[in-house]
């Protein structure tokens, strides 16, 4: 009903190996044979898997000296210090650049190295309607009539080949700490990147602010007594935010870094005061764990606006304050701004729907649109609205300087990660799944991109529909409230959960509606209930009488609704005695009601369909 596709569970799992699995499991309560399959079907089933999945430790991180040229990074800084030189940090209007920025400046400013420190300059972000993408050459001026003789950036200078030449031709060193694509290497001292070529790094997925963070592990590796024993504890929130916010796949190396600095950030006598004062305006002080979901939807957003359309060095603050009053001021100042983001998602909206006109008009398979007013993080909304508009694939395109970073999403009968495999010698990295992917790009190509992409559509119409993944069958009938809020809490095992991470998904089949869908938001979301036993194992109240939410879902529902239905002009005929099978996800609720009892869990909707219908 909702989603348009047949579903499919996932990798079944052998009995062995569940049996094996629950002698291994390091933990001192036991675990459901539900969290055991998931974990199983994730590829998580030895020991020392398992040990590094349930107690996840810096320990496990990959040495930093693997990333090429981290050798000579280390020595530039410390040689810094050791001679006390003057010396700046550059970073980039993002959340990634701002985190990658505050980080890079609390190590500079806590590095010690035979007694000696350096004169670390207040980091700069440069202002994306003044200073462009890259580097800002006016401040390399500024900086070497400073005195400063080394400069560090972060999440920007793999392609600053004139600003990096300018910054030499001055007297200064640069060692630059990035993760884009570049063509030709720059005249840096050191140029430590994940996506160099030829690198061998086991982790190319690190941001500029990850690659920051192994700077100063691999600082600390070569001397501990060099930064504080708990420094890079520390500015784990700042990495984490930065992994999530640039939608890095939060598995391995940055699964550990990100549940640690989750720890960090619901660690409320250690989170840093700007993140105190984000989470207060965004509404999220009030007692339950922060979350992906948070840094993604709701923290990252307000400091992506400063960056976008805002003051940004006011989020480089935020970051860095020590003071509550200054981090209160400028974490309003963050929201207001957000609110103005908001607007301009919606003149994307328009923007975009303007410029597909002439592509759907001429009946193309699937629509290619791209623009450098359009910011990475909203692109992906866009282009799904498209998609629910014209029924078509749609990529949407934020171009960033030389580099393209693209969104796609599809329609249910077309695979868009096979149509972009078709498409990999014009990409340059793309990764994704049957409806929803992403890709980067040189900008220079995105005309070949476009018609590319074209033709791939035009050689697999209607490719047949994707199924939507389950994990595993779970029977509603026979569970109460009790039995649903314990398993959610076992889930939570899994967290966090991102890309390459998703969240459990699960089938039970054959309920009755106890009524029709109500209507939320003006009909945007749906409220569902569905008729349950009296008792569950005798257990306390059945799970089923608990109501389940469908965000999103409204027009979809109404959109394949065909007269028999509810939602579609009435009650419609038979609903009461059709049997329905049922697509959902388990998750803690976060909603506190002004009255009545609060209710722990939050059942969601993904999908429905007749019962047996295949």
């Amino acid at each position: 009903m909702f989603t348009g596709r047949p579903w499919r569970r996932g990798v079944p799992v052998d009995e062995s190996v569940l049996a094996a699995m629950r002698r291994k499991v390091p933990l001192d309560v036991p675990v459901s044979d539900c969290l055991l399959r998931v974990l199983a079907a994730r590829g998580v089933t030895g020991t020392s898997e398992l040990e590094g999945f349930f107690y996840p430790s810096l320990d496990q991180l990959h040495d930093p000296f693997e990333l090429t040229e981290m050798d000579g990074a280390v020595e530039r800084v410390r040689q810094a210090a050791r001679d006390g030189e003057r010396v700046a940090v550059h970073g980039d209007f993002d959340v990634d650049g701002i985190t990658g920025s505050a980080l890079l400046f609390e190590t500079l400013s806590a590095l010690t190295v035979d007694g000696s420190r350096v004169r670390c300059e207040p980091a700069f972000i440069p202002d994306r309607a003044t200073d462009g993408y890259g580097v800002a050459g006016r401040m390399v001026r500024e900086w070497a009539d400073g005195g400063v003789t080394l400069l560090l950036t972060v999440d920007t200078g793999s392609a600053a080949l004139t600003e990096i030449a300018l910054a030499r031709d001055l007297g200064m060193d640069v060692v630059v700490l990035d993760h884009h694509i570049f063509e030709e290497r720059p005249r840096a001292t050191a140029l430590v990147n994940p996506r160099r070529d030829g690198a061998t790094y086991p982790n190319p997925e690190l941001c500029g602010v990850a690659v920051a963070f192994k700077l100063a592990q691999a600082l600390r590796q070569v001397d501990p007594a060099s930064l504080p024993d708990d420094f890079l504890n520390s500015v784990l929130d700042l990495v984490a935010m930065g992994l999530v916010a640039d939608q890095m796949a939060l598995v391995g190396e940055n699964r550990i870094l990100v549940k640690k600095g989750l720890e960090r950030f619901n660690d409320r006598s250690a989170i840093r005061p700007g993140l105190a004062a984000l989470l207060s305006v965004a509404g999220l002080d009030r007692g339950f764990p922060v979350t992906t979901g948070d840094f993604a939807y709701q923290l990252a957003p307000r400091i992506n606006a400063c960056g976008r359309i805002g003051r940004v060095m006011s989020a480089l603050e935020l970051l860095l304050t020590h003071d509550a009053d200054v981090a209160k001021t400028l974490a309003e100042e963050a929201d207001r701004t957000n609110s103005r983001r908001k607007e301009q998602d919606a003149r994307l909206k328009d923007e975009a729907i303007a410029a597909a006109l002439p592509y759907v008009r001429r009946g193309d398979p699937g629509l290619v649109l791209a623009s450098s007013e359009w910011h990475k993080g909203i692109i992906g909304i866009g282009a799904a609205r498209l998609v629910e508009q014209h029924q078509l694939p749609v990529v949407l395109i934020s171009i960033e300087g030389d580099e393209a970073r693209g969104s796609a999403r599809s329609v249910p009968d077309i695979d868009v990660k096979v149509v972009l495999d078709r498409c990999a010698h014009v990409l340059v990295r793309h990764g994704g799944h049957a409806q929803a992917a992403g890709m980067t790009l040189r900008a220079r190509d995105i005309d070949a991109f476009r018609e590319a992409f074209l033709a791939a559509l035009r050689q697999q119409p209607q490719s047949g529909p994707v199924p939507e993944a389950y994990d595993l069958d779970l029977d509603l009938n026979h569970m109460s409230m009790r039995d649903i809020a314990a398993l959610v809490q076992d889930l939570e095992n899994l967290e966090p959960f991102g890309s390459g991470n998703r969240k459990p998904v699960f089938r039970c089949r054959g309920l009755r509606l106890h009524q029709p869908p109500t209507a939320l938001s003006g009909g945007l979301h749906l409220r569902f209930r569905f008729r349950g036993p009296s008792h569950a194992n005798g257990n306390g109240e059945p799970a089923l009488a608990r109501e389940f939410l469908a965000f999103g879902c409204g027009e979809a529902w109404r959109r394949r609704g065909d007269g028999t239905l509810p939602g579609n002009g009435g009650h419609g005929a038979g609903w009461q005695d059709r049997d329905w099978d049922i697509l959902f996800q388990l998750t803690r609720s976060t909603f506190r009601p002004r009255g009545g009892a609060y209710d722990p869990v939050q059942q969601l909707l993904v999908d429905m369909r007749p019962a047996g219908s295949t």
